[in-house]
């Protein structure tokens, strides 16, 4: 028997060793399995088996032993998996061994997960000490051209285009993703995270518009109309009422978020690098027509209390414990914050008319038109993000075994969950539930915190079908199924769709650049908070041109011009 599987697996396309290895555990292992008997019985001839294991443990037995037969592998998932409400601890042991069992016994692979914090920057951090100290982490998530020029990452090309990889590669293949992996030599560097989206429009209060005698609102104006109402109603009490709450965007781009909802309705190309005409440059979006008037209203939203006076600084972990309690009004941050909630919220909220609303929080389905008359949200673009693979793991085909496996969806669904039968179940209330994948969790379990969800994505997400205890379909689920996609509800962020910038050429042809990005970043959010003034903007732009903004200019002039022959 085991001749036979090495024989097939001496046939395999590349691979040959490590393939090898795994496949003479996973055989060792059936071996093992259908060889085992009760344990009384086992306990009568153990001493005639001492042999037999001692001579086993020469060959694949003592290669598994030492983690060679059963690779391990170490993924720092920092995905968004750990988005979901209640996972901030982390999942009980118990839970995450449980599912480390599992996959190993499915796949003959043992996963090590790192969680990061919940904060993007500190879990920025936290991975490049990680990379920098020497420690064991085998695929993380990023873009991939800040990593490949130094040979920090393995190309996947072949990995990728391999006949068992060929279900995975179909999977995002109709979605345009795997462009935004692709170097223009055509190198695959990693499984794409991230599709074109529409994930920042403004979410409101159902109840609360209700209490202020309004409808969801239409135009910028309805929507500040609302909020001014909130600050005044103050219906959660003493004060602390949040009307609009906002939150920071990546390390180097703090406005990003806040940008993404409402720069639309300012600046005709949206939060997006752009062309000027006059000299056929490509310029940030902060020195475009209208910026100005996107910050004084960010300004005005400051000192009258419609923002929190911590919005940019607020971690994640606080955003979604105000949201939860029920003291946010509307929001202009990522949607998952407010999908993720809503369950908790509406549970704390005793008076909820679901007969009324399905969901606490709504949307404008068509879009918010700002000021100047255009769609206030940018459209998000799935860009260079994927999972990569460091160039220094040993077993990077166990890492993509792992990978085509969870990409299957009976295993996204049990680690999106926990396994069937004990954290969901095909809903029993719903015809041919099975067949068209509708699922109801099982609640009150220990919790799993989505420790071993790496294949997030929507062409896995949008086949679920999820109801809650209430027969409704979740926000979430219908969030990622129905409106990810309302793309005619936004503007294309400038001239940038369609371009992966070469990062490591920008950090070499822009000196400055980490300096020019910080000293943008803490100036700007200085006017929002008033510690400077607006007569001072020019200023401002004169100190960016002293800091370099002209090479930041160039090189991105120069790389447009490349990608487009000019």
């Amino acid at each position: 028997m085991v001749e036979n599987k090495l024989e097939e697996v001496l046939k395999m396309k590349k691979r040959s060793i490590l393939a090898l290895l795994m496949t003479v555990a996973m055989t060792t292992g059936v071996l093992t399995g259908c060889g085992q008997k009760a344990p009384e019985v086992r306990q009568e001839t153990q001493k005639q088996e001492e042999n037999m294991q001692q001579s086993a443990k020469t060959d694949s037995t003592a290669a598994e032993e030492n983690n060679e037969g059963a690779p391990t592998i170490v993924i720092y998932n920092n995905s968004g998996a750990f988005s979901v409400a209640g996972a901030e601890a982390g999942s009980d042991t118990s839970v995450y061994k449980e599912m480390q069992d599992y996959i190993l016994d499915q796949t003959g692979v043992k996963v090590e997960i790192i969680m990061p914090p919940s904060d993007g920057a500190a879990a920025t951090e936290k991975l490049n000490l990680l990379l920098a100290g020497g420690d064991q982490i085998d695929a993380w998530w990023g873009s991939w051209n800040d990593y490949a020029k130094d040979g920090i990452i393995l190309p996947l090309t072949d990995y990728v285009k391999a006949p068992e990889a060929k279900d995975l590669y179909d999977l995002w293949e109709p979605w345009g993703a795997w462009s935004g992996v692709t170097d223009k030599d055509g190198t695959i560097w990693a499984i794409p995270r991230m599709t074109d989206t529409t994930p920042y429009q403004v979410f409101v209060r159902n109840d609360w518009l209700d209490l202020a005698g309004m409808d969801m609102p239409k135009t910028f104006d309805e929507l500040n109309a609302y909020l001014y109402k909130i600050k005044e109603l103050d219906p959660y009490g003493n004060g602390e009422t949040i009307p609009l709450i906002v939150e920071k965007g990546g390390s180097t781009d703090v406005l990003d978020r806040v940008e993404s909802v409402f720069l639309g309705g300012y600046v005709k190309t949206g939060n997006g690098k752009w062309l000027d005409e006059t000299d056929n440059k490509v310029k940030p979006e902060w020195i475009a027509d209208g910026y100005v008037d996107f910050l004084k209203q960010l300004n005005q939203w400051y000192k009258d209390g419609i923002i929190h006076k911590e919005g940019f600084t607020m971690d994640v972990d606080t955003i979604k414990q105000q949201i939860a309690k029920g003291a946010v009004g509307a929001s202009a941050i990522w949607y998952s914050r407010i999908m993720v909630n809503e369950p908790i919220l509406r549970e704390n909220l005793k008076d909820f008319d679901r007969n009324k609303h399905n969901y606490v929080f709504g949307i404008n389905e068509s879009g918010i038109t700002g000021p100047n008359g255009n769609l206030i949200q940018t459209k998000a673009l799935g860009g260079t993000s994927g999972m990569l693979i460091s160039s220094k793991c040993k077993y990077p085909e166990a890492v993509m075994k792992f990978v085509e496996w969870s990409f299957e969806w009976e295993n996204y669904t049990n680690e999106m969950y926990g396994l069937e039968g004990k954290y969901w179940k095909y809903n029993p209330e719903v015809k041919d539930a099975e067949k068209n994948k509708a699922v109801l969790p099982i609640e009150g379990g220990p919790t799993y915190a989505r420790d071993f969800l790496v294949s997030l994505g929507l062409p896995l997400e949008i086949q679920t079908t999820e109801y809650d205890g209430d027969g409704i379909q979740t926000m979430q689920n219908l969030w990622l199924q129905e409106h990810l996609d309302d793309f005619d509800a936004t503007i294309n962020p400038g001239i940038e769709s369609g371009i992966n910038w070469d990062t490591v050429a920008l950090a070499e042809n822009i000196p400055t650049l980490n300096d020019l990005n910080t000293f943008k970043d803490e100036e700007l959010v200085k006017f929002i908070n008033g510690t400077r003034t607006f007569d001072t903007w020019d200023k401002f732009i004169e100190e960016c041109y002293q800091m370099g903004l002209e090479d930041y200019i160039n090189e991105y002039t120069r790389q447009f011009n490349e990608l487009h022959g000019n």
